[in-house]
């Protein structure tokens, strides 16, 4: 396999490790403000616990109730940011709390968070929340449990319908701005100069084998669930030897049941969504510790029955059902370690921890919603530790592939494709993919598929995603792997297919763009099969 850049020796002032969506985030910030930063992921970019997500932007209405109010202030502010810089991505979605005469929360409790959320909410420009009654609530939502309903409540957070993308936006933004980025480049030391101060790294690069001395000033530690590993391989331990606690969670993808995302408690205290994503009602969450292999994370039955079961008592439809599970994903949150507390009451705050004089940055506890709050506050901390002056723009510019000025465009405008139809002769679900997908973006995409004499031709039977965008995964969103464009490039490999349908021909035109070796497509192709395979690996187990 074959990269654009190719990882190579070199000096920066900040090396990040780490290319989910917070260390994304953290390049983009140092890139904006002209300082030069290298992002390593052993992966992908967004392959670990970002893509495993339940798809929120949020302020965590659950927060409220463990009296985290900063958190859910700074995570409302940064949910109406983050509309404005990715509304092809950032959606509003209404929400139902239903509330039923066994229910541990009443009504008047329900009634009084909504009513603090929206205060929290900066603008208050929203539609407000509602407090509906038992009939108002079945006519929205007819699939409810009617049997002793007393009522819902009726508020708007955000859907994140592609979380990759837009992880994999910030990568590229900061590759606009001067950040070397690359994925498959695993770390094997921590570097230390002659006085035993931390100078960088080694990675290697999976893809040929190489080892490139990546020398910096400051380390970032953004490994996620690896955090506690990253400190341990660096000899870092200032702050104790554990400052992560990983909780496992999984998510089932139903038939849709509902239209309306439904938030619901369960019998032991926890809440679980129901979600309408795509085709999809998509169901999550659990919480438990996890201790075991990160590399191999997947739902199992006993997940999965529980989590069904509790939906079924909110949703009592015949779908929800163990052989009506297209699949599931599991991924492991990185939350700061807090000794004696239940997993699901651990603060979900992201904390910067500093090490080293301030030359090691760990990073824990992260909120997808925060990840652009939370990549400022650490680069303020990072410019003044270099002793420079440079405030934070990624609040200012786009995330859709134009780094441009952000304003109040509003991705319906975008939608209107009726010029695009008629001047392409694409149908207007193919190019509604596209503008979903890459935003104003899009267009480049379309200039592919008129340079490419195949280009407007479909890449699986079951999905209107183009040959065109195959080609730009490759040449230009570091796409190196079968998985690459799959599951984070496009949206094929999540739909109900999954991209069986058509798997094998995106390889073998994987294999001609990259020149891979039939042995090479095999490789991809087995590790493609088996990653489904973990997918639906609890009808087994």
């Amino acid at each position: 396999m074959t990269r654009p850049r190719e990882l190579a020796d070199g000096a920066y002032d900040v090396v990040v490790i780490g290319g989910g969506m917070a260390g994304a985030g953290v390049a983009r910030d140092l890139a904006l403000r002209d300082v030069s930063v290298a992002l390593v992921e052993k992966g992908d970019f967004a392959s670990g616990t970002t893509a495993y997500s339940s798809k929120l932007i949020h302020g965590g209405l659950r927060y409220l109730e463990l009296f985290d109010f900063a958190l859910v202030r700074e995570s409302l502010r940064e949910r109406e940011t983050l509309g404005r810089l990715a509304p092809h991505l950032v959606r509003p979605l209404p929400f139902l709390v239903p509330i039923w005469r066994d229910s541990s929360r009443s009504l008047i409790k329900v009634r009084l968070g909504l009513a603090l959320y929206d205060w929290l909410t900066p603008g208050r420009a929203r539609e407000r929340y509602r407090v509906l009654r038992p009939v108002d609530a079945l006519s929205l939502e007819p699939g409810i449990r009617a049997e002793d309903l007393r009522g819902a409540g009726y508020y708007f957070d955000d859907l994140l319908v592609f979380p990759e993308r837009l992880c994999l936006e910030n990568v590229l933004s900061a590759g606009r701005h001067g950040a070397r980025a690359f994925n498959y480049a695993q770390v094997e030391e921590v570097l230390r100069d002659a006085r035993g101060a931390i100078a960088g790294v080694k990675a290697r690069d999976l893809l040929s084998n190489r080892v490139a001395t990546l020398r910096a000033r400051i380390v970032v530690n953004a490994a996620g669930p690896w955090v506690d590993d990253l400190r341990a391989l660096a000899g870092v331990s200032e702050r104790g030897k554990r400052v992560l606690r990983r909780t496992k969670g999984i998510h089932c993808l139903l038939p849709r049941l509902t239209e309306r995302a439904i938030y619901h408690g369960t019998g032991d205290e926890r809440m679980i969504f129901v979600i309408p994503w795509r085709e999809f009602s998509l169901v999550g969450t659990t919480d438990t510790d996890f201790e075991g292999d990160l590399d191999r994370v997947h739902a199992t039955r006993e997940e999965v029955t529980y989590l069904l079961g509790e939906v079924r008592k909110a949703v009592p439809d015949p779908r929800v059902a163990l052989d009506q599970v297209a699949y599931t994903y599991a991924g492991v949150r990185p939350l700061s370690w807090e000794e004696g507390r239940r997993e699901s009451d651990v603060s979900r705050a992201h904390k910067v921890i500093a090490e080293e004089r301030g030359r090691f940055l760990s990073i824990t506890g992260t909120k997808l919603t925060c990840f652009r709050s939370l990549a400022a506050a650490l680069g303020d901390q990072i410019v003044l530790t270099l002793g420079r002056r440079a405030p934070s723009r990624t609040a200012a510019l786009m995330l859709d592939g134009t780094d441009a000025e952000a304003g109040t465009v509003e991705a319906r405008a975008w939608l209107d494709v009726s010029a695009e139809q008629a001047a392409t002769g694409l149908p207007r679900e193919t190019l509604e993919t596209l503008v979903t997908t890459y935003g104003r973006g899009f267009r480049r995409v379309l200039a592919r598929a008129d340079a490419a004499p195949d280009g407007r031709e479909r890449l699986c039977p079951a999905n209107p995603d183009i040959v065109a965008q195959l080609h730009a995964a490759v040449d230009d969103e570091l796409a190196v792997s079968l998985q690459d464009v799959l599951l984070r490039r496009t949206g094929i490999g999540t739909s109900r297919c999954q991209g069986l349908d058509c798997a094998e021909a995106i390889g073998a035109r994987m294999a001609g763009l990259l020149g891979w070796s039939a042995r090479r497509l095999a490789a991809e192709l087995d590790a493609y099969h088996a990653h489904v395979a973990r997918s639906r690996r609890f009808k087994t187990t």
